[in-house]
């Protein structure tokens, strides 16, 4: 139970310090934390439709809109015309954009690579699988409490029952999630996908 305890330690103090670092880049690059996110989502999987952004980043369609707009304004993304088919629009990050995460993310990269020359295939598999399974955990939990918060003014009452009606609701994933651990993970490990 004491390497457990000091498991959940760690990825609790490793998601506020990836916090701290994300909303940092986010400052230097111009952007608010939702906006660095959806920056973030676009580095990784490569260009995608609005709705495709919307889905990855959990926001709706009118939201995302407001994201891109601001991303265009702060020269961190565009949309560019599908060659193919005009009326289809991709949002892209621009070159800016791409330049200052080499720059940003080069030396963590290096610094990870030589953090990690003693750790066995083994390790960095099961490291891998625990860090796919909070995702699964993390994202799912947020789809469940997105359903429960108020959409107004809400008193503490509201909200503790908001919360227990989380926790019944959640039982039922939890089952599924368990299930889930060791699973290959639904996306691709490499950042970017070619067009369709």
């Amino acid at each position: 139970m004491a390497m457990v305890a000091r498991l959940i330690a760690a990825a609790r103090g490793s998601q506020n310090a990836y916090d701290m670092f994300d909303e940092a880049v986010g400052r230097l690059l111009g952007s608010n934390r939702t906006d660095a996110r959806c920056a973030d989502i676009i580095q990784r999987f490569g260009r995608m439709t609005a709705g495709e952004l919307a889905s990855r980043a959990g926001l709706s369609t009118g939201a995302v809109t407001t994201v891109i707009d601001r991303l265009e304004k702060a020269g961190i993304a565009q949309r560019v015309a599908d060659p193919k088919d005009r009326r289809k629009v991709y949002v892209e990050l621009t070159e800016f954009t791409r330049d200052m995460v080499h720059i940003i993310f080069e030396p963590m990269g290096i610094a990870f690579a030589e953090g990690m020359q003693g750790v066995s295939l083994e390790q960095i598999r099961a490291i891998s699988e625990y860090l796919e399974f909070s995702e699964r955990m993390s994202r799912g939990y947020a789809e469940i409490l997105q359903r429960h918060a108020p959409l107004g003014e809400s008193d503490q009452k509201d909200r503790l029952q908001r919360a227990k009606s989380f926790a019944r609701d959640s039982v039922k994933f939890n089952k599924e999630l368990v299930k889930s651990y060791g699973q290959e993970p639904s996306e691709p490990p490499v950042p970017g996908k070619p067009l369709e």
